[in-house]
């Protein structure tokens, strides 16, 4: 049995370990060069554990497959930049330009406030995801929260239709939907990382998605909620969490200037077949020379009879289209590299299409315009 003298101990002990702080002192920025190292082949098998405090994740199975990372420059070296004013410095990709980040760093958050990608003939164009996306938050403990609506936007129709029945009633002439998109982080875990090239005290970043939709109607010259019997047809606020999920380990040890490792779950909270993690100089394997970056086109956007879905790399995807009120209306297997989506048979207004891959994890989400 403890003595009391020794049980304070452990009691202060684990108190001690439980305020793990991510407090941002040596997260890379200007000048930096982040290098990463990617497995592909032990990731689904690796067990992510608990969102509890006093874990061990040992992760000294994976292996370096592929390199990754980024050089962390001037804006200005990156094309578009002008569009991103406020930010502080532009992660460009080393072995490849599939994707720009501009970040702005402060005292207390690492923001991404604009992104840059690649058309399927080569061109850059601004990420579909706009606005300021908070990508760590800092000082950081265990139960940190904090979130970002990284797509927002409203669409208004005309209906003419009587929710209400023939007769003196309120005549409803349109409806108008909120989309709102949004990240949110939690700090669900604290613990230790195990890595093949050692230990580290870490705190865990979930990182999930969630799309709300908030609708009302026009009636008697003014936007009104909607009344019990007309919510029997439509839910007046819809949410729609995705179930898989970022995590990322984040550490004050100096020997890492960003996060320590990083995994992707499925809709199942299952491990995906990626595992990034921090490695000082990672090992270009043999005959690779670049890594293949799926992008997505939709196109042409407005469109009457047809979308084409187009991937830069041959891909197998489910769309499906939501309208206003986030009711799916269409659903398609998708697989190659460029795929028709027939819309002939909607209605003229604003949709979402949604892009997933087989385990259902997010390709892509656009916003798409039917047109007469």
């Amino acid at each position: 049995m403890k003595t009391p003298f020794l049980f304070l101990l452990s009691i202060l002990a684990i108190g001690a370990n439980a305020q793990i702080t991510y407090n941002g002192t040596t997260m890379a920025g200007l000048g930096d060069t982040v290098f990463l190292a990617q497995d592909t082949s032990h990731a689904s098998s690796l067990d992510i554990g608990d969102a509890a405090g006093d874990q061990v994740w040992d992760f000294t199975s994976v292996m370096e497959e592929k390199p990754d990372g980024a050089i962390l420059e001037q804006p200005s070296t990156a094309p578009l930049f002008n569009l991103f004013p406020d930010a502080d410095f532009v992660a460009n990709d080393i072995y490849e330009d599939s994707v720009h980040l501009f970040f702005k760093k402060t005292a207390t958050a690492l923001d991404i406030v604009g992104i840059v990608e690649y058309d399927s003939n080569g061109n850059p164009t601004p990420g579909e995801l706009s606005g300021t996306w908070r990508f760590m938050q800092f000082p950081a403990q265990f139960e940190t929260t904090f979130s970002s609506v990284v797509l927002r936007d409203t669409s208004t129709f005309e209906l003419g239709v009587d929710f209400d029945s023939i007769g003196p009633h309120p005549f409803i002439d349109s409806i108008r939907t909120a989309f709102k998109f949004s990240f949110y982080n939690e700090i669900d875990a604290w613990g230790e990382v195990q890595l093949p090239q050692g230990s580290f005290d870490a705190i865990r970043q979930k990182t999930y998605s969630v799309l709300e939709t908030k609708s009302d109607c026009y009636y008697a010259s003014a936007w009104h909620e909607f009344t019990p019997l007309m919510l029997l047809f439509l839910d007046d606020v819809q949410y729609d969490t995705t179930t898989d999920a970022t995590y990322r380990w984040w550490t004050a040890d100096e020997k890492v200037n960003l996060y320590v490792c990083q995994i992707e779950t499925d809709t199942n909270g299952m491990p995906e077949s990626s595992f990034s993690y921090t490695k000082e100089t990672p090992t270009e394997p043999a005959g690779i020379t670049s890594t293949k970056v799926r992008r997505v086109t939709v196109y042409p956007n407005p469109s009457s009879e047809v979308l084409n879905v187009k991937f830069s790399v041959p891909t197998v995807a489910v769309a499906t289209l939501y309208d206003v009120n986030a009711r799916a209306v269409l659903f398609q297997e998708l697989g190659g590299s460029d795929t028709e989506i027939q819309i002939s048979e909607l209605s003229v207004g604003v949709y979402m299409l949604q892009l997933t891959d087989q385990s259902g994890k997010l390709i892509g989400l656009k916003k798409v315009q039917v047109s007469r």
